[in-house]
C-alpha cells in the first residue's frame, strides 16, 4: 500500500503533462473564437444588417408609415356595430321603445300607463356607417404626414450613409492604432537594443552614466507608449464591435491597411455648389410638411360635410330582431367661433414652419462647411503624406549614419536616441496622414453621395 501511494504523485504529474497540450489548444481555440478578421466591406455589410441605430431608424419609418395609414380614414367609411340591453320605467323612453319595437296598442295611450309605466326592456342591435365627404383640414394633414413619411425614408437613407462613414472611421481608426503600435513596438525593440548596448558601454567605461540613463528612459518611454496604444486599440475594437451589433468581447482584426490612392477628382466648385443628399432632402420634406400643416390649420375654418347611415333592430326579448328601422342623412358642421383655439393653432403651425425653415438653412450651411473642410483636409493630407515620406527617408539615413558613428564611439547616446525618436515620429505622422486622407475621402463620399473609387 505504501508502495502504491509513492507512485500516485508521479502518475498525477505524467497525467498533467499530457493534459497541458489539450489545455493550450482549448485556450487557443477560445482566443480564435473571440477574434474576427474583417475587411472594410464585410464590416459595412455587417453594420447595415445589425447596427442598432439603423434598426431604430427603420422603426421610425414604420411608425410614420403607420401614421400615414391612419389618415386613410379621411376617405374611407367607418362601420360600427352596437348592441344595447336597457330596462327602464322612464315614461318617454318606455313609450319610445314600444314604438321602435312596433308593439304600441290602444291601451298604451291610457294616461295612467303613459305617466306611470312599469319597468320595460329593450334590446337593440345597431349597424352604423359614417362616410367622410369633405374635410379639407384632414385632407391637408394627410398630405403633411405623407411628406413626413418621405422625410423618414430619406433620414433612413441618410442614417445608412452615416453608418457607413462611422464604420470606415472606426475601421480606419483601428488600422491607424495598429499601425502606430507596429511603429512603437519596432521603436521599443530598437530602444531595448540601444539600452543593452549602452549598458555594456557603461560597464566598460566607454560612456557616462548620463548617456546610459538616457537610453534606459527612452526605452521606458517607448514601453509606456506601447501600453497606451494597446489600450486605445481595445477601446476602438469595443466601439467598432458595438457599431457592428457584436459583443464588446469580440476582438476585430482588420484585413486591410491604410492606402494612398490618387486623390479623386472632386466634382465640387467650392465657390458655388448646392448639396443634395439624403439629409438635405429629409429637411426639404420636413419643411414641406410644416407648410402643409399651416394650410391645414387654415382650412379648419371651413365647414365639413359627412354622410351617415344606420340600421337598427329593437325587441323586448334578448337576441330577437323583429322590428327594424333605418336612418340616412348628411351632416354639415361649421365651427364659426371656437374661442380663438383655431387661430392659435394657425399661429403654432406658422411658428413650426419658420423653425423648420431655420433648421433647414442651418443644416445646409453646416453641410457645405463640412464639404469645404473635407476638401481642405484632403489636400492637406496629400501634402502631409509626401512630406512625411521624405522625412522617413531622411530620418532613416540619419539613424544609420549615427548608429555607425555610435558603434565607433564617435556619437553621443542622446544624439542617437534623438534620431531614433525623429524616425519614429515621422512614421507615426505618416500613418496619421494616411488616416486623415482616407477619412477625408469617406466624408466627401458621405456628403456628396458618390463613390469615388468607382
Amino acid at each position: 500500500m505504501n508502495h502504491f501511494k509513492s507512485h500516485v504523485p508521479k502518475l498525477y504529474l505524467v497525467f498533467m503533462i499530457f493534459l497541458i497540450p489539450f489545455q493550450v489548444t482549448a485556450q487557443s481555440d477560445l482566443s480564435d473564437a473571440d477574434t474576427m478578421n474583417l475587411s472594410l466591406s464585410e464590416a459595412m455589410n455587417m453594420a447595415l444588417d445589425q447596427n442598432f441605430n439603423l434598426e431604430q431608424a427603420g422603426f421610425d419609418v414604420d411608425k410614420t408609415h403607420a401614421q400615414y395609414r391612419q389618415t386613410n380614414a379621411v376617405f374611407l367609411p367607418q362601420l360600427s356595430f352596437e348592441y344595447n340591453a336597457i330596462s327602464t320605467d322612464d315614461p318617454l323612453n318606455v313609450f319610445g321603445f314600444k314604438l321602435k319595437q312596433e308593439v304600441v296598442s290602444q291601451q298604451d295611450f291610457n294616461p295612467a300607463l303613459l305617466n306611470y309605466p312599469d319597468a320595460y326592456e329593450n334590446y337593440s342591435a345597431k349597424f352604423e356607417v359614417r362616410q367622410p365627404l369633405f374635410n379639407p383640414d384632414m385632407i391637408m394633414q394627410r398630405s403633411a404626414v405623407k411628406s413626413k413619411l418621405n422625410s423618414a425614408n430619406e433620414q433612413l437613407d441618410g442614417t445608412r450613409n452615416y453608418i457607413r462613414f462611422q464604420v470606415r472611421q472606426q475601421y480606419f481608426n483601428l488600422v491607424l492604432h495598429l499601425g502606430q503600435l507596429e511603429v512603437l513596438e519596432t521603436a521599443l525593440e530598437t530602444a531595448g537594443e540601444h539600452r543593452r548596448q549602452a549598458e555594456n558601454y557603461f560597464d566598460q567605461g566607454m560612456i557616462s552614466r548620463e548617456d546610459y540613463l538616457a537610453a534606459k528612459v527612452y526605452e521606458l518611454d517607448m514601453e509606456s507608449r506601447v501600453l497606451q496604444t494597446e489600450n486605445d486599440i481595445e477601446k476602438v475594437q469595443e466601439q467598432l464591435a458595438l457599431m457592428l451589433g457584436l459583443e464588446g468581447s469580440v476582438a476585430i482584426r482588420p484585413t486591410e491597411d491604410l492606402e494612398f490612392v490618387p486623390a479623386p477628382q472632386i466634382p465640387v466648385d467650392l465657390s458655388d455648389f448646392e448639396l443634395n443628399n439624403a439629409q438635405t432632402r429629409a429637411f426639404d420634406y420636413q419643411v414641406s410638411a410644416a407648410q402643409k400643416m399651416v394650410k391645414s390649420a387654415g382650412f379648419s375654418f371651413l365647414p365639413s360635410v359627412n354622410l351617415f347611415g344606420s340600421y337598427e333592430f329593437n325587441d323586448n326579448e334578448f337576441a330577437n330582431f323583429d322590428a327594424s328601422s333605418y336612418m340616412i342623412g348628411a351632416n354639415l358642421r361649421w365651427n364659426i367661433f371656437s374661442g380663438f383655439s383655431k387661430a392659435g393653432k394657425v399661429m403654432e403651425a406658422r411658428a413650426d414652419y419658420r423653425k423648420a425653415k431655420s433648421m433647414q438653412e442651418q443644416h445646409l450651411l453646416e453641410q457645405e462647411n463640412r464639404v469645404r473642410e473635407a476638401v481642405r483636409s484632403l489636400n492637406h493630407a496629400t501634402k502631409e503624406i509626401e512630406l512625411t515620406e521624405e522625412s522617413i527617408n531622411q530620418s532613416t539615413q540619419n539613424v544609420e549614419i549615427r548608429s555607425n558613428r555610435y558603434e565607433e564611439g564617435m556619437e553621443r547616446t542622446t544624439d542617437l536616441l534623438e534620431a531614433e525618436t525623429k524616425l519614429a515620429e515621422a512614421k507615426l505622422k505618416n500613418v496619421m496622414a494616411l488616416y486623415k486622407y482616407n477619412m477625408s475621402i469617406a466624408a466627401l463620399e458621405m456628403l456628396l453621395e458618390e463613390d469615388f473609387n468607382n
